[in-house]
């Protein structure tokens, strides 16, 4: 049965309207913004080019980075990783409790983190830096590596086991994984060098190094002070080959991640026994979610109850008073993050869905176009948008307030976070039978039910995963808040500048408030159900 013109039309709308909000939303202010580094008052000049070249802050800034990434993605992998491997592949004690844990740490803040790791320790370094960075993105390598461990068949394994002895069959299966494990590895890497509101937290007092990411802020506060083509352009012209170079980085996690699909595991790893290294192993997973979950979480609950203050001791009163502190200042911020949240992992979800489709079964290279917006520091993407929709072209198809709107932060947030759910469906529909979706392409039912139930249905639960991760990342983001002026209401927001200003009592309070919404929504189909976790996914 031929689909007619105008059903063809219905049923492709999806796909175009994704493509529109990937040209309108980060092509079009990514271009804008290198195409006005080349036209001066005078026309056509590379002035703004030359300037960089002749900066030498950059080049100390630029290894400042890359020791703050190498030194964080270390850490991640020994601590993401080998939470992966003692929870799936070993005897750990409560190793089934403790595997879930592991993407915990994602739903908080890092700046949480940060706030708690200065509170207890001396963090206005570089080591704490990374230290906390490490652990923040951890998740990214634990999750990756748990995927690779559970896609290798036990089978194999023994008969390494077997043939070759214990050491040569454990380099065989850390070689099978190499590709999740170097996947998730460089994602951490490419989120610590983007990341700009850690760095600028931790080393504010004192401070004798710069990220790139800070750089290329703090060239975009300034530039109303320039007095030339050039010191206005800097913030663009220094952040263009930045992209470039997370470009890469993040075709490299794409390609590796393609080349270790799942092979059908007919058994699974044999669990490996610790004898007695089975109490000490305890410590991978313990030092992991105490300085990602449990440090920040004890270190809010002090706030609340009066640590921040020397006027009267800690108490359940001062907690009283800090309660209502949060109701009236930080709740309606609050609201504002949560409904924004909401919103935009729902964007995220509709754009998400015809764009994995169309990647895996067609378009390989509209999977490195969606994954793009991750490989854009934030700063730099909020700096394109508000550029771009506040007297820009864009601006005139939506009005002159636009740019100042929650639509246009949620916008913003959207095409942010739209990777990773892009990433999640195309390797869910890669695994899906073609052989089926062509045979139900013979049945006699409307194109939008035999796509609900041949297309979206088999998608359901990757759908969940990805909606709740677009949710929990736009919860916690502060570095696009920071540019966007409708984002500078969320609650992650307001916390940033509370502290700063030693309101540590109700901010405790409401930061507390955000992080158990970040958690009770991903558990919520499972406590509805009664099912409980078993899996780190």
């Amino acid at each position: 049965m031929k689909a007619g013109p105008r059903t063809d039309l219905i049923s492709r709308a999806p796909l175009w309207l994704a493509l529109g909000f990937l040209a309108l939303f980060l092509l079009l202010p990514l271009g804008q913004l290198a195409y006005e580094t080349l036209r001066g008052p005078d026309g056509f000049t590379l002035d703004a080019w030359r300037a960089l070249l002749e900066d030498d802050s950059l080049g100390k800034q630029l290894l400042a980075t890359l020791r703050l990434g190498l030194v964080a993605t270390l850490l991640s992998l020994l601590l993401g990783g080998g939470h992966a491997w003692l929870t799936v592949a070993t005897d750990l004690p409560g190793g089934r409790w403790l595997g879930p844990l592991g993407i915990a740490p994602l739903v908080v803040p890092p700046i949480f983190v940060a706030m708690g790791f200065a509170d207890v320790f001396a963090a206005d370094g570089f080591w704490p830096c990374a230290i906390l960075l490490g652990i923040a993105h951890a998740p990214f390598v634990a999750v990756m590596a748990a995927r690779g461990l559970r896609s290798q068949d036990g089978r194999a394994y023994e008969s390494a086991l077997l043939l070759r002895g214990r050491r040569r069959a454990g380099w065989w299966l850390l070689r099978a994984i190499a590709p999740e494990l170097l996947a998730g590895c460089l994602l951490a890497f490419l989120f610590t060098i983007a990341d700009h509101g850690v760095p600028e937290f931790l080393t504010v007092k004192g401070k004798t190094w710069h990220t790139y990411a800070e750089g290329i802020f703090g060239r975009w506060t300034r530039r109303n002070t320039g007095t030339t083509f050039a010191e206005v352009q800097s913030p663009i012209t220094a952040a263009l080959p930045f992209i470039a170079g997370l470009g890469c980085l993040l075709w490299a996690a794409l390609r590796l991640r393609a080349n270790a699909p799942d092979r059908g595991v007919v058994r699974p790893l044999p669990v490996r026994p610790l004898g007695g290294w089975r109490w000490p192993a305890l410590l991978v997973p313990l030092l992991y979610l105490g300085g990602g979950i449990v440090l920040p979480v004890v270190v809010l609950g002090r706030w609340v109850l009066g640590s921040a203050q020397r006027r009267e001791p800690m108490s359940l009163d001062f907690a009283r008073q800090s309660f209502q502190k949060a109701m009236d200042q930080g709740l309606p911020d609050l609201l504002h993050s949560v409904w924004l949240a909401l919103a935009v992992a729902t964007a995220v979800l509709l754009l998400a869905v015809p764009l994995a489709r169309q990647a895996a079964r067609r378009w390989g290279w509209l999977e490195l176009a969606a994954a793009l917006p991750a490989a854009v520091p934030a700063i730099l993407l909020g700096i394109a948008l508000v550029r771009s929709f506040h007297g820009g072209p864009a601006l005139r198809q939506f009005g002159d307030r636009f740019d100042q709107s929650w639509t246009f932060a949620a916008m913003g947030y959207a095409a942010r976070f739209l990777p990773f759910a892009a990433l999640t469906l195309t390797a869910q529909v890669r695994r899906q039978s073609r052989s089926a979706e062509e045979a139900g392409a013979f049945v006699p039912r409307a194109p939008f039910h035999r796509a609900l139930q041949l297309h979206v249905r088999p998608l359901l639960p990757a759908m969940w995963s990805a909606w709740v991760l677009a949710f929990v990342l736009a919860l916690r983001e502060l570095d696009l808040a920071v540019v966007l002026p409708a984002a500078n209401g969320t609650a992650v927001r307001r916390l940033a500048n509370a502290v700063h200003f030693q309101h540590e009592d109700w901010s405790g309070v409401i930061a507390l408030l955000l992080l158990s919404i970040a958690i009770l929504v991903p558990l919520l189909p499972s406590v509805l159900a009664g099912r409980r976790l078993s899996s780190l996914s």
